[in-house]
């Protein structure tokens, strides 16, 4: 597959045009820190007038690459950058503290570089912290030891859901006027950093006629959703969609599943006859043409579900994000069962919105709120947790969320 730099995500079951006209040359050779590697998060390790990067090893026949130090180099954050070649002289001509873009040679920008889980360095209030597969990682299994800071976006206004510029097209100019750039992000399901959204490549951005990678399409190698393994991207899907949910709970592979723009809906409540605020909020509704894909439109299928119920832990602990109550997800309810008798088999469809009291439930019982048929102003949050969080057989989460980069 074409997958270099995007956000490889494995599961938990089974840039830029410009650059330096001088070749890069080596102050001292870059090395590895005796006993293990330098921390390229806080410079530590490396000695006077080095820096902490990400260096290339070799490009065929496949990738490899290292932390160690290198000498530091001379371009901002911004600034045009270049690696040199593989092996010795493997490293960018970045200020200590960032990385080059384009890690896997050639020109990019210099980027900052940021803790992937939340702490110091962060990137400003404008860029959102991404972690990029094959970047300060020595493989899709290995906990990367940072990030990068890249552009933060609006996944309803910065993505083209049907890939034609026809329906429901970008109305945002944040990723630039390429057709290939989307809007990508990943929930935190409760743990730092916070659900973000950053600007990014859609790797499968020529699969995306007449139905591509978009709503319920199996996330697999067969259709260049995934690599071996399989191993599947935050961008692997075409944009607007996203690798969230398994098929059902009877097939847990994973499907690409359309974001959408959520309303309140609960008994008595959601959008009257028909219960169109199930849908979501016109022209982001979990229908076509709005969206591409496979679409339930029955009482209990499609459900625009919002985002913040997967900005749980298993705690209850909620971690509340800038797009908690204004972006959602389509959920076909009549896919994922629970344990109705208790017996730890699940056994019956998860209700519809519509059909359920306002907030949470009280014991066995549900309320729109365990679903996420509610925006958190309707939901009593007690010390900041969910004193009943459900979870359900639904998720097929990404135990590492890379970005991908082509």
């Amino acid at each position: 597959m074409r997958k270099l730099l995007c956000i490889a995500i494995a599961f938990a079951f089974s840039g830029c045009s410009g650059c330096d006209k001088e070749p890069l040359k080596p102050i001292d050779a870059p090395h590895e820190v005796d006993g293990g590697m330098c921390n390229p998060l806080s410079q530590a390790g490396c000695a006077l007038n080095e820096k902490c990067t990400w260096y290339l090893d070799a490009l065929m026949p496949q990738y490899v690459g290292h932390l160690g130090c290198a000498p530091d180099g001379t371009a901002n954050v911004g600034d045009a950058c270049m690696y040199g070649a593989p092996g010795a002289t493997g490293y960018d001509n970045c200020k200590a503290g960032s990385v080059c873009g384009n890690y896997r040679g050639g020109a990019g920008v210099c980027k900052q570089i940021c803790d992937q889980q939340g702490g110091q360095p962060a990137c400003d209030a404008q860029h959102v912290c991404v972690t990029y597969s094959g970047l300060f990682t020595t493989g899709d299994t290995t906990p990367p030891s940072g990030g990068v800071c890249d552009l933060a976006c609006d996944p309803i206004a910065d993505n083209d859901f049907d890939g034609a510029g026809a329906v429901s097209t970008k109305t945002g100019t944040t990723c630039g006027s390429n057709a290939q750039n989307g809007c990508y992000g990943y929930p935190s399901f409760g743990t730092p950093p916070l659900t973000g959204w950053s600007c990014g490549a859609d790797i499968n951005f020529m699969e995306a006629q007449p139905v591509g990678l978009r709503h319920r399409v199996q996330c697999v190698e067969a259709n260049n959703c995934a690599d071996p393994g399989p191993t599947i991207y935050v961008n692997s899907c075409n944009q607007g969609y996203l690798p969230l949910l398994r098929e059902s709970t009877t097939v847990s592979t994973a499907i690409c599943t359309a974001l959408c723009k959520p309303r309140n809906c609960f008994m008595g409540s959601c959008g009257g006859g028909n219960n169109p605020d199930r849908l979501g909020e016109m022209p982001h509704r979990c229908q076509t043409p709005d969206r591409v894909g496979a679409f339930d439109t029955g009482a209990n299928g499609e459900h625009c579900r919002y985002i913040w119920s997967f900005e749980i832990d298993q705690m209850g602990n909620f971690l509340r994000s800038p797009t908690s109550d204004t972006l959602g997800f389509c959920f076909d309810h009549s896919k994922y069962l629970y344990d109705s008798d208790n017996n730890n088999m699940p056994d019956t469809p998860l209700p519809a919105c519509a059909t359920l009291p306002d907030g949470f439930g009280s014991g066995s019982a549900f309320g729109a709120g365990d679903i996420g048929c509610v925006d958190t102003g309707h939901v009593q949050l007690v010390n900041g947790k969910a004193p009943q969080h459900r979870t359900f057989d639904d998720l097929r989460p990404l135990t590492h969320r890379y970005m991908a980069h082509e």
